[in-house]
């Protein structure tokens, strides 16, 4: 099974695979533009409010212009990123010293640049992506399937980063592996390169440019979570291709860790990763910073872009936003909590 999944990586028969090298665990429909059949995805201005059928609609895709591209691909080469993700590798193979027993299981879509890097840095490891939502929890269908392809790999769960603990709380009722995330700034997961509030490039990672296809939705209880397939002219492979040309090549020396959960309760969006997902597919209102605008500017300059292509205005100096142990926070709409 293991050599028909190298094969079928090789072969690349659709967007995702020609992208990322990953097999995912999704029913690919037909071909839509995101751009022209909005009909097809929810407004901004919805929000998951607890009714689930909010999962069966995919996010709305932003058209952004080639300024911004060019931005993020200027902004990819990390120091502080690639150390992180370094020291999250280490952690890795310090618990698991052989890749060859580990399939890393990305989340999408936040897992699937995090799950490559850690494929080049621990090499015998393999990776696919699969669909999870807070509050419908993960596809089921498809991790079953997944876990007899590959019964004799242990899995570790990969997402970008962790928010206010809702993706980790869904994995850890699974019982089925751990949770490893690059950026885990309340701790709540299992493996993590850093437990700050730092700002990750691939955060700016949509579905059109670097995936070739729809965030999932439910379906039904018989299938694996579904997407719209997207025209292949809208794909960003430089974003991608630079993006793993950029993987560190080997983990840093394990060292002792010390994570401390944290949760505090607040209808804000905080974090700087999950507030550049809300002014990616969402509908801010307000958008905040701890720091003053030199600092912003220096750490989190993508934001600043989206806020200003989205309208969005921007305060700083926000101290307050450090008794939530985040550097970056956002109100939503009415009704998007």
């Amino acid at each position: 099974m293991e050599q028909e999944f190298k094969k079928q990586q090789t072969l690349a028969p659709d967007n995702s695979k020609s992208l990322w090298g990953q097999h995912v665990y999704v029913d690919f429909l037909n071909e839509v533009d995101p751009f022209n059949e909005l009909h097809r995805f929810r407004q901004l201005e919805q929000a998951y409010t607890g009714d689930n059928t909010f999962w069966s609609i995919p996010s709305p895709e932003p058209n952004l212009d080639e300024s911004f591209w060019h931005e993020v691909m200027s902004g990819l080469e990390n120091d502080a990123v690639r150390e992180t993700a370094r020291k999250l590798a280490a952690a890795i193979a310090d618990w698991q010293p052989d890749p060859e027993k580990l399939i890393f299981v990305a989340i999408l879509r936040a897992g699937v640049p995090i799950a490559d890097w850690l494929c080049q840095m621990l090499p015998g490891s393999i990776t696919a992506a699969i669909s999870l939502f807070v509050g419908l929890g993960i596809d089921r269908i498809a991790l079953g399937r997944l876990q007899s392809n590959f019964p004799e790999r242990t899995i570790i769960f990969v997402d970008g980063w962790t928010g206010r603990g809702g993706v980790s709380r869904e994995i850890a009722k699974l019982n089925a592996g751990p949770l490893a995330v690059l950026i885990d700034p309340w701790g709540w997961a299992d493996f993590s390169g850093v437990q700050e509030d730092i700002f990750c490039p691939s955060a700016c990672f949509t579905g059109v440019a670097t995936l070739g296809f729809s965030r999932t939705f439910f379906v039904n209880n018989q299938n694996f979570f579904a997407a719209y397939k997207f025209p292949e002219k809208y794909t960003r492979k430089d974003i991608v291709d630079a993006w793993r040309k950029l993987s560190p090549k080997q983990p840093t020396t394990p060292g002792a860790t010390s994570i401390e959960k944290f949760y505090k309760s607040t209808d804000l969006r905080i974090h700087g990763n999950e507030v550049c997902r809300a002014l990616i597919n969402a509908a801010p209102e307000t958008l905040f910073f701890a720091d003053e605008q030199e600092y912003a500017k220096e750490h989190f300059s993508l934001l600043l872009t989206l806020a200003n292509r989205r309208d969005v205005p921007v305060k700083y100096n926000h101290k307050s936003l450090r008794d939530y142990r985040t550097r970056v926070a956002c109100t939503l709409g009415t009704g998007t909590k």
